[in-house]
């Protein structure tokens, strides 16, 4: 046994961390089954006879698993993103650990999706510019393929061209880009391999979540001949700290015989507040034969619907903000031709987030002032109809009215003079501004009156120390009353000069001493029929729990009366057998102001006997 503990000691000396020993498939489909496997660093007779090994995974199932693999099922996302997975693996006699990291791709297909409204103008208009072969590379960060200026690329490289006429036999000769009129055209063309990769991305600016936004392109498939794998591409949407805000699915760029640039997009919604993101396409494929493909004429541009909406004329402004009521002008113009010979107008008017709509009387103009007398969100559109035919119409972009109240709740705050000592403690306010724009970051400012007893007036938290409350009382005398102290908290929002006030009331109590006894006799002859926490009514909110041998709470109470703190030894009507029993108090101020029976000292848990 000697030799053994010696053995093991030594054992436990080795390295505890391996980065590569986990190995197995690193980039796998969402909910696929794969088998992972360890290879120890050290490993004996010893560590098969003694060692625990735990193997762990991040969005994954361990189904099954020994101490040199693990059966792991991967997660699936309910959207078309991907997931980042990680398998884990740890040995108890040794401690050597070991991790992979494992992307786990969303596979999903769909089809492209364009603006069916008006586009507007491009944020993000790449046609790749012009000249002779071969073109300039990419702006550095602009893809993560490797430039090479011949048109015969091999995987994982990309060349901008306007020509791809004899560059390989499987290639399709494309004699021009895409983009109209543009003699000597680029476009791109990438030989992708079996690896994620981003065929081009880039920074957008100045954006408004009044619109959805079209990210689109023209690609073609580059193979000429059918049984190679087909390009995958993904367009993808991202905050500028990184997070992933949209994605659409794979999309497949099918073989043609005869070459054809087709268009594929993406509709994207913008969240609130967000102004500027970055936009890339990615390659999807998991194979380097085919999936070569040429790219021309990126688009990043708004969808206008057929008549827009705006609180200001002619700058769309599609949220408003006031104070407890307020008037707005509506505006509204055609982006293009009017679609209607003789056009009638309608505005309308949401109250529950755009869920139902009804007309607002008399708002029958392009441009029109409408009063709202009470707070609340509140949604407006413009309703556009041929005069003779109103079935045929468009609607606008709705509009988004923050009608908002600020809110300062009243409370009451309870402060203890601890066996007559002074009282202090922070006044934490309750206060909120209803209605309030999600998109913006709220700022308020604080004002308390009168100063009295307070060390910061123009604090949301401000600590107050009151004048002791003189002697104790003594434990058998009745309850002293609070001494209450008023106060006017004022909050106003400084964003919009929301303000309310509200009365805050300060408690001074002067409690006196709680006593536990350690036995009762509920038998009803009107004397100790009853267990409690004797005096704790002087604290209120304050809890009192009892529980049986088994750790089944039977009585629970939180006041306010002594009554209501008071366990007749029964639980759900049943009168409770003769024994022990727990107990526990949470005091709401003075927690040591406590005599424990059963402990002979403060302590807020013991033990209470029930005789019968």
């Amino acid at each position: 046994m000697k030799h053994l503990l010696l053995l093991i000691s030594c054992l436990l000396s080795f390295p505890s961390l391996a980065d590569n020993i986990v190995t197995g498939n690193t980039r796998v489909q969402q909910g696929a089954v794969e088998t992972y496997f360890v290879q120890w660093p050290y490993w004996d007779s010893t560590y098969e006879r003694y060692a625990n090994v735990t193997w762990s995974a991040s969005n994954g199932t361990v189904l099954a698993s020994d101490r040199q693999s693990a059966t792991i099922q991967w997660n699936t996302a309910e959207n078309n993103s991907d997931l980042q997975g990680t398998v884990e693996v740890y040995e108890d006699l040794g401690s050597q650990s070991g991790g992979l990291a494992v992307e786990l791709l969303n596979t999903n297909t769909s089809e492209s999706e364009f603006c069916n409204g008006i586009l507007g103008p491009p944020a993000v208009a790449e046609d790749f510019g012009s000249g002779g072969n071969p073109g300039p590379p990419l702006t550095g960060g602009s893809t993560t393929y490797t430039y090479n200026p011949s048109c015969a690329i091999s995987p994982d490289q990309y060349t901008n061209t306007n020509s791809s006429v004899g560059c390989r036999s499987l290639w399709h000769g494309i004699p021009e880009d895409h983009t109209p009129n543009d003699t000597n055209g680029y476009f791109l063309m990438v030989d992708a391999d079996d690896r994620r990769g981003e065929f081009y991305r880039t920074t957008v600016s100045g954006l408004t979540s009044a619109f959805q936004y079209e990210f689109s392109a023209w690609v073609g498939n580059l193979i000429n001949t059918s049984g190679f794998q087909e390009p995958r591409v993904r367009f993808e949407v991202y905050a500028p700290g990184g997070g992933l805000l949209g994605t659409s699915g794979d999309i497949v760029i099918p073989f043609t015989s005869t070459f054809q640039w087709q268009r594929v997009g993406f509709m994207f919604d913008l969240p609130q507040g967000v102004t500027d993101v970055q936009v890339a396409i990615v390659n999807r494929n998991q194979s380097n034969s085919g999936n070569d493909l040429v790219i021309d004429d990126i688009s990043f541009a708004p969808c206008y619907p057929s008549i827009i909406a705006s609180f200001q004329n002619g700058v769309v402004v599609d949220r408003a903000h006031t104070c407890n009521n307020g008037s707005v002008n509506l505006y509204s113009w055609w982006p293009s031709t009017v679609p209607f010979t003789s056009p009638s107008f309608q505005w309308q008017r949401s109250p529950d987030n755009g869920a139902t709509w009804g007309n607002i009387p008399g708002a029958t103009s392009v441009t029109t002032a409408h009063t709202e007398p009470t707070p609340g969100i509140y949604q407006y559109r413009i309703l556009s109809y041929e005069t003779s035919n109103p079935s045929q119409s468009v609607v606008s972009n709705p509009l988004t009215y923050f009608v908002q109240r600020m809110v300062v709740v009243p409370k009451t705050y309870r402060l203890y003079s601890c066996n007559g000592s002074a009282a202090s403690g922070s006044l934490p306010a309750s206060y909120y501004l209803e209605f309030a724009d999600p998109s913006v970051s709220q700022n308020f400012t604080f004002n308390w009156s009168p100063s009295t007893y307070l060390s910061n007036t123009a604090s949301a938290l401000p600590y107050a120390t009151l004048p002791s409350a003189g002697s104790t009382p003594p434990p058998n005398g009745p309850p002293a009353p609070p001494i209450n102290y008023s106060y006017m908290l004022t909050v106003t929002n400084t964003n919009y000069g929301c303000s309310a006030s509200s009365p805050q009331t300060v408690a001074h109590h002067n409690p006196r001493k709680v006593y536990v006894p350690n036995a009762f006799t509920p038998d009803g002859d009107g004397l100790n029929d009853y267990f409690r926490p004797i005096n704790l009514e002087d604290y209120p909110e304050s809890e009192f729990w009892v529980f049986n041998r088994w750790g089944q709470e039977v009585f629970y109470s939180q006041g306010p009366t002594q009554q209501a703190y008071s366990w007749n030894g029964t639980f759900n009507g049943t009168p409770q057998p003769g024994g022990v029993f727990a107990w526990r108090v949470s005091m709401s101020g003075c927690w040591g102001n406590l005599y424990n029976a059963t402990t002979g000292d403060n302590r807020p848990s013991g033990t209470v006997t029930l005789i019968r």
